[in-house]
């Protein structure tokens, strides 16, 4: 017989362990991506380990992450008065951001006009010499001067508006939109950051009322002011052309001027006003053959704010509802009531109100939205966390 061989006997190797669902970087990512869109929630989960905080800085997250959330929350609200622009924090803690945080740059100077795309624009004081764009979250300012203007001007107003390509960008370029009437006429100009010049002067054919101090909504490419007797001025950037727009039926006599602009859920003009203890939602719609026209496309019953029957509330507000501000994604309603300032959903099926603040003497506020906040450690902003 032959001898026998032996083999040497193979050693077997271990299975691999199992990949945990943490152990991947793509499957994290999508998991930190549904994390709640306020920024503050982002900054605490970048401090758990060097792992998160490189995913939660990868420009390319931060894109998916805009994109899937869509509109910024909203951080809290600038009052605009001549007298103040205190800026009121919404939300709860941890979430809630500091007020001082948000502290308007030498407000004996200057009077803020409204907040978008991450930026406020504030004017001089007094009168119209220059204004100041501002980005609250690093603190970068620019100024833009104004030509003089001639003693037929009434009214003025102004908003700022990030570039199209470089909307979300921090230091990134910027519009502003500047419009001015009087004796029946409007008329407005752009400027662009990247020239460091104004537009050509757009004017109105049209006569139409006074522009009056309530910021602007922006719908697409064009900005909608309201004006002092219900009407509704639009500046089209596409087109550079300046026109009057007719409100919704009786909105003025109906509201007496209880009204705000804003950029409805579908992406067009929308109009929310309020009477007694009822919000009307508004929204410009274009028919079969092109022409835009009003449809009521939801009212809100908000008579959980009136007083009981036979009770007579020691403090009473004309009107007892007033619509302050909504918010830049036109998602919010700020309202003064009696019992304080409420934030309500315009987009939920039923009403839900979300208390802000105690106080009751505000006329027009702006809410400031934004995906970025300010790191509490050293106070320098989260630069990583603005990049595009």
């Amino acid at each position: 017989m032959g001898s026998m061989i032996s083999r040497p006997r193979q050693r077997a190797h271990a299975p691999q362990p199992p990949t945990l669902p943490l152990d991947d970087d793509d499957l994290l990512s999508e998991i930190l991506l549904r994390l709640p869109r306020h920024p503050a929630c982002l900054l605490r989960a970048s401090l758990v380990c060097t792992r998160w905080r490189r995913l939660l800085r990868d420009p390319g997250f931060l894109r998916r992450s805009r994109a899937f959330h869509r509109t910024p929350p909203v951080l809290g609200l600038f009052r605009i008065s001549q007298r103040s622009g205190r800026f009121v924090p919404v939300g709860e803690a941890p979430d809630r951001v500091a007020s001082a945080a948000f502290a308007l740059p030498d407000a004996a100077s200057w009077v803020l006009l409204s907040c978008r795309h991450g930026r406020a624009l504030l004017r001089s004081r007094p009168g119209w010499l220059q204004l100041l764009v501002w980005d609250p979250i690093t603190r970068h300012r620019r100024c833009v001067r104004l030509s003089r203007l001639g003693c037929h001007v009434k009214a003025c107003n102004a908003t700022v508006l990030g570039d199209p390509v470089g909307v979300g960008r921090r230091e990134g370029s910027f519009r502003v939109a500047f419009v001015f009437t009087g004796n029946g006429r409007a008329s407005a100009c752009v400027y662009s950051s990247e020239t460091s010049a104004w537009g050509r002067l757009i004017t109105a054919e049209a006569p139409c009322d006074d522009v009056c101090d309530k910021p602007s909504a922006l719908v697409g490419d064009a900005v909608y002011w309201l004006l002092d007797e219900g009407g509704i001025l639009e500046l089209h950037l596409g087109k550079e052309s300046l026109a009057s727009v007719e409100p919704p039926p009786h909105a003025q006599s109906h509201y007496l001027g209880n009204i705000q602009l804003m950029e409805s859920e579908a992406g067009v003009l929308g109009l929310a006003d309020v009477k007694q203890y009822s919000l009307h939602l508004w929204v410009r719609e274009a028919d079969g053959d092109g022409n835009a026209n009003w449809v009521l496309r939801t009212a809100f019953d908000l008579s959980v704010f009136a007083p009981p029957p036979g009770m007579t509330p020691r403090i009473t507000f004309v009107p007892p509802i007033k619509i302050l501000g909504v918010d830049e994604g036109g998602d919010f309603a700020f309202l003064r009531t009696i019992c304080g300032i409420y934030m309500l959903s315009l987009d939920a099926v039923a009403v839900q109100l979300e208390k802000v603040s105690d106080a009751g003497l505000m006329e027009i506020v702006c809410p400031c939205s934004s995906f970025f906040v300010a790191a509490p450690s050293h106070g320098e902003p989260c630069r990583k966390f603005a990049e595009k």
